[in-house]
């Protein structure tokens, strides 16, 4: 089972992330394309080449938290897309293999006794937008030999979402992302789906969760991690341990070993 650690906030290069994954013994960063230093413009892809060359850490990326391939307008749909797309030619060239994204609920309205989600209510247009979108990047992920993993963020327990998860996952190259945090924060309903999509899973992310509170350090809160660890080495998928600072990744793979 190869484990990873993610870009971090506090640093400013990938020479700072390399450093430290060296030092944790550690197979593989997720770059985050939240993070400026880690916008493909600055990571020549032959840079990554040669880093994986010398040190054998290998490399995934995250996009844009706030990419929304189901937008209902035109415009933003299809500058998501070619961001995608060219991110897609810069990972063949990198050697990254993997590009992990959101699916976005999109805007609600608070009613007195509810929230009604926008997507929801006009869930066909999402979902032949998102398809439409994923239709698209597949075809140059397969192509490629690059999977597009599509990340739960405590909302697959929502019915729109899951009837358009289920439309992108007939594509190829398509896959699932558990993030163990978000699926804590959702009451685990994102979990639900997950087991349903299990052999779609190709990914995790790794973090441990206090009530609503994820993001923690492995064992300071009450999920199963060696459980999860299970599963992953069961499907035999990479596992990002996805903390937000070096001091609880540090904790975290000391905990592990």
């Amino acid at each position: 089972m190869l484990l990873g650690m993610p870009a971090l906030v506090e640093f400013a290069s990938i020479n700072q992330l390399v450093e430290l994954c060296l030092k944790l013994n550690l197979n593989f960063i997720e770059l985050n394309m939240n993070l400026p230093y880690n916008f493909i413009q600055n990571l020549p892809p032959l840079e990554l080449k040669r880093i994986t060359k010398e040190t054998n850490i290998k490399f995934t990326m995250h996009m844009p938290d706030e990419a929304d391939l189901g937008s209902f307008y035109e415009s933003v749909r299809r500058g998501y897309v070619q961001l995608f797309s060219d991110t897609l030619d810069w990972a063949k060239e990198a050697g990254v293999d993997l590009l992990n994204l959101h699916i976005q609920e999109g805007a609600k309205m608070t009613m007195p006794d509810r929230k009604i989600y926008i997507y929801d209510q006009y869930s066909e247009e999402f979902t032949k937008n998102f398809a439409d979108s994923i239709k698209i990047l597949s075809k140059k992920a397969q192509e490629n030999n690059i999977i597009l993993a599509i990340e739960n963020s405590s909302n697959f327990g929502k019915h729109y979402i899951q009837d358009t998860l289920d439309k992108a996952l007939t594509y190829p190259n398509i896959k699932l992302t558990w993030d163990t945090g978000h699926d804590a924060v959702s009451g685990f309903k994102d979990q639900e789906y997950l087991m349903k999509k299990q052999d779609h899973i190709a990914h995790m992310h790794l973090h441990d969760a206090k009530g609503n509170n994820d993001h923690q350090a492995l064992f300071d809160g009450e999920l199963d991690i060696n459980k999860l660890l299970g599963f992953a080495q069961l499907k035999n998928i990479r596992v990002l341990i996805e903390v937000k600072t070096k001091e609880a990744l540090v904790k975290s793979i000391n905990r592990l070993s």
